[in-house]
Order: structure tokens, then sequence, then C-alpha cells
């Protein structure tokens, strides 16, 4: 995906988290999970953990979670008063939402910047079965692993938090009914589902279309603009709330509420990820990677080693510095060693996004471990370590026996 086109992105998606709040429609989804008495902890959690992948299949994976905050901060206070202690509810939500905004990104080779980083390298270097990675074909595959890595995240989940060992008293709305209703609701429903689809069709098609890239991308800014100018200049009917149009959304409400103490995460790991540049760390994992991969082994097992070294090291590295470093690795490593070097890559980029135990391991981790007060960091490594692992064993054996499947090389 070109930078240009994410910016633009970026900031559609941005927007319509603000106007997602705006209009209470986190008030009004959790009304429809609370006030409905028959669903369980665990079955709430689900919901939780599903929205958020299927969102960050569409926007940014922190726009993702700017989004969904609000809702996990009604639900912590809708159990405020069960059985539930505050520090374990509030863990359960903030890792169901880092799982789901991590993992809803590999659904789509547009869906996260490490497939694009991959897409461009893919593009620049000549690598055997590349030429069969496109839009389509990754859906193929990126759909239901997204569907599968979900679904094994929440059961982690259900196993070390245990909900349904609490029943549902003192589970209750922290807000009265009433609040669930604003003017607009449908409209910014329908304002969001233009955006997802849009986004898809438009990255789909300067992937597949790059000689026609300068108009795809003014087509970009245009509709950036057209969005823009639709959200903070159009009067728009009062409904039952007022007697003044106005715009649905205004300057104050791109700021107002913001996460700082998630930003204060997020800014935590880029300065870290700076002193490391500077340190060159980097360079010296490239140097360690080679005696990290010992010769002769089963191409299976190789890309499970490789997936736990990228899982872990981006603890503690920036994300895009591991893919960059283990690509530069991968290849000249190929030459001495009989490894599928496409898998090799496609298991890199998915296994640099699956970093789930430090909150300062991505931007959405440190988001989301901000945003919300109470949660434990130590559960967070633990249940982290063993996503870290269960993923690290899902993506090496899905792209062994899926992905080499359909692109070839295994």
């Amino acid at each position: 995906m070109d930078k240009v086109q994410l910016i633009f992105f970026f900031i559609n998606g941005f927007l319509v988290s603000r106007l997602f709040i705006k209009v209470k429609l986190p008030e009004r989804i959790v009304y429809s999970l609370v006030d409905r008495r028959e669903l369980s902890p665990g079955r709430v959690l689900l919901y939780v953990i599903s929205l958020s992948a299927m969102f960050s299949f569409f926007i940014p994976n922190a726009i993702t979670v700017l989004t969904l905050l609000p809702i996990l901060e009604l639900l912590q206070r809708a159990y405020r008063n069960s059985e539930f202690s505050e520090s374990s509810i509030a863990t359960m939500l903030v890792l169901a939402v880092i799982y789901g905004a991590n993992i809803g990104g590999m659904g789509s080779i547009t869906a996260s910047p490490a497939n694009g980083i991959l897409a461009t390298f893919l593009a620049f270097n000549p690598v055997a079965g590349a030429a069969n990675i496109t839009f389509a074909s990754w859906l193929v595959w990126g759909i239901p692993l997204v569907i599968i890595f979900t679904l094994i995240a929440w059961l982690i989940l259900l196993v070390m938090f245990r909900p349904g060992r609490f029943g549902k008293a003192g589970i209750e709305l922290p807000f009265l009914p009433e609040a669930i209703e604003y003017p607009h609701q449908k409209l910014a429903i329908w304002l969001t589902a233009a955006y997802f689809v849009s986004s898809i069709l438009l990255s789909a098609l300067l992937m597949m279309l790059p000689e026609n890239e300068t108009e795809i991308l003014m087509i970009t800014g245009v509709l950036t603009v057209v969005f823009i100018g639709f959200l903070f200049l159009t009067p728009m009917s009062p409904g039952s709330t007022g007697t003044l149009r106005s715009p649905l959304l205004r300057i104050a409400d791109c700021y107002s509420n913001l996460p700082l103490r998630g930003f204060v995460f997020v800014g935590v790991a880029v300065v870290l990820g700076v002193v490391m540049y500077f340190l060159k760390v980097d360079q010296y994992f490239g140097e360690l990677l080679p005696h990290l991969l010992p010769d002769h082994l089963p191409a299976i097992v190789l890309l499970l080693l490789i997936a736990l070294i990228t899982s872990f090291t981006t603890e503690i590295l920036s994300n895009t510095v591991v893919q960059i470093a283990m690509f530069l690795m991968i290849v000249p490593l190929s030459a001495t060693m009989d490894f599928p070097v496409l898998l090799a890559l496609i298991v890199t980029t998915l296994s640099c996004t699956s970093a789930f135990m430090s909150p300062i391991a991505t931007g959405v981790n440190g988001l989301a471990f901000g945003g919300i007060p109470g949660v434990s960091v130590w559960r967070m490594l633990v249940v982290g370590l063993l996503m870290n692992i269960a993923g690290a064993v899902l993506l090496s054996l899905w792209a062994y026996f899926v992905i080499g499947g359909i692109y070839g090389g295994n």
C-alpha cells in the first residue's frame, strides 16, 4: 500500500472513529450486549474480539483501538458491581481488543503496513512464486486464517480468565437506556460501511494497477477532502435533540476524550525503537539470525523458528525493523539452506504483527493498555506468551500446508 494512500486512509479512519463515538454507537453496542441477559461474559468476550478483528481488516489497527476503547470503558463500568474484579475484566477486554486488532490485519494484503512492506519487497526482489500473490489470492487464505486465529485467541482468553465461573449477577447498564438515542446513527453506520468498502477497493486498485498510481491517489485524496467537507461543513437536521442545524463533527470532537495515557505508551515504544536503531541493534540481530537457524532442518520446523524469532524479537524492537532485518537475512540464507523463501517471508510478515506480550511491542498494544486503567501487566505477559507460541505454531502450519498449497513451494 502506498504511504500517501495510507495517510489518507488513516485520516478517514480517524474521523470515522470520532463520528462513531459522537453519535453514541458505543452506547448502542454495549446496550445490545448487556441488556440481553442471556449473553454470558464469555460470549461478550467473543463479540469484542471478533469486532476488533473485523474492524482491523478494513481500517488501520490503531484506529480500531481508538474506535473500540469507549466500548471497553462502558463494559468495564457495566461489570463494576459483578463478581469480576476490576483488574480481571479490564485485562480481559483490553487483551481481546489487542489480539483482534493485530490478527485482523492478516486477512488482506492491504490491511496492514507490514503486508504492504512485503508486497513492495516482492516487487523489487525476484522470489519464486511471488507473481501468484494477488489481492484475491491473499483473501483465499487470509480470511480463514483470521477466523481461526481469532477463535484460538478467544479460547486462550477463556482458559486463562475463566469468565464462565462467574455468574451474570451485578451486570448492569452504566447509563440510562435513553442514552443510546442520538440523531444520525444510521447515517454514521452507512458512512462507516462506505469507508470500509472504498478503502478496500482503492487499495486493491492501487496494487493491481500500479501504472495508474497517480490517478488512484488523486481519487483517494479527492474522496478524503469531500468526506472531510461533509463531516465538518454540512449542516444536519438536529432530530429530537435540538433546534439548530449543525455538522456531524466539530474540531473539538477530534481531540476530546482521546486516550492520552495510551499515546504515552506509544511514544515510549517509538523512543525505544529510535534508541535501538541508533545502537544498531537491528544490525546485531541480523548478524545473529543465521546462527539461530540450524542447517538441514525440515521446512516446517524452519518456518516455526522464523515465526518464534520474529514475534518475540518484535516485543523489544520495532516490528518494521524486525521485518526488514528478517527479509534481508532470509533471501541470502536461501542460497545455503533449502527452504521455501516466499513462505518464510509471509511467515515473517504475519509474525511481526503477532507480538502480544508487551505494552510497548506495537502501537496497538500501547494504545489499548494505556487507554483502560487497571490492566494487569503480569497477566498480559503470561497470556501474551501463550498467544505468541500459539500464533507461531498456527502461522507456520498454515503457511506450510495452506499457503504453500496455493502458491507452491512447500
